[in-house]
């Protein structure tokens, strides 16, 4: 399982994005398998610390028996989605410590001592603290309040407090991002839901634009992020 370059040592940015990570968040799992190396999913169930992460045992009824590609000292390469800046794919090799039956089926690693990192997107999205109005772009209903986090000429990525979200949207569906800019002046910028999650206070999505580059810039600057 030489995918990963051996680079020993976490950075602090490395720890962040470790720490970033929310129970249910979906893994890939590399295993070795007597037929061959194995790609399943399974979830994250959380750390102790910087000694150890806890894995859900993949289900077996859907990849098959997995006793002899998931034991006691066997390695494990770790992948997941970290939705932030560019957006990137997290990579890490960790060892299996402990697998418990009692009370589920969970997986104890050892701590990543490296990460390895692949961008999804092309452009860097800049951090933002922008407050901003939701709104059902075919009806004009407006939805909840939320926060952009991050923004880029295509698009951005949306905070909502779950307590505010009463409606779940759809992938694909066009919605109208209301800001007031510091003027007081209120700009409208329509998008398409193109993912979604939820951990256990927030709500987030992402959002891709359909004005052009131009008209997004105009607003950046307007909001003087750019």
């Amino acid at each position: 399982m030489a995918i990963l370059k051996e680079k020993v040592g976490l950075t602090r940015e490395d720890l962040r994005k470790l720490r970033a990570m929310r129970p249910g968040l979906s893994l890939d799992l590399q295993v070795m398998a007597a037929s061959g190396i194995k790609r399943i999913k399974t979830e994250f169930i959380g750390m102790d610390g910087t000694r150890s992460l806890i894995i859900k045992f993949p289900d077996e009824a859907r990849w098959g028996s997995l006793r002899d590609a998931i034991y006691a000292d066997s390695m494990l390469v770790v992948r997941y989605i970290h939705e932030e800046d560019a957006g990137e794919v997290v990579a890490f090799k960790v060892k299996t410590n402990v697998i418990l039956s009692k009370p589920a089926n969970y997986i104890f690693t050892s701590f990543p001592l490296s990460l390895q990192c692949h961008a999804l997107r092309s452009e860097q999205r800049a951090q933002a603290h922008v407050f901003v109005t939701v709104v059902e772009t075919q009806t004009d209903v407006m939805l909840f309040d939320g926060m952009i986090v991050d923004l880029s000429l295509s698009g951005c990525r949306v905070s909502v407090d779950r307590k505010l979200v009463k409606q779940k949207l759809e992938l694909k569906q066009h919605i109208t991002l209301a800001v007031k800019n510091p003027d007081g002046k209120i700009s409208e910028l329509i998008g398409v839901v193109m993912n979604q999650k939820v951990d256990e206070t927030r709500f987030y999505f992402g959002v891709k634009f359909e004005a052009s580059e131009k008209v997004v810039e105009g607003l950046l600057h307007q909001l003087m992020i750019a």
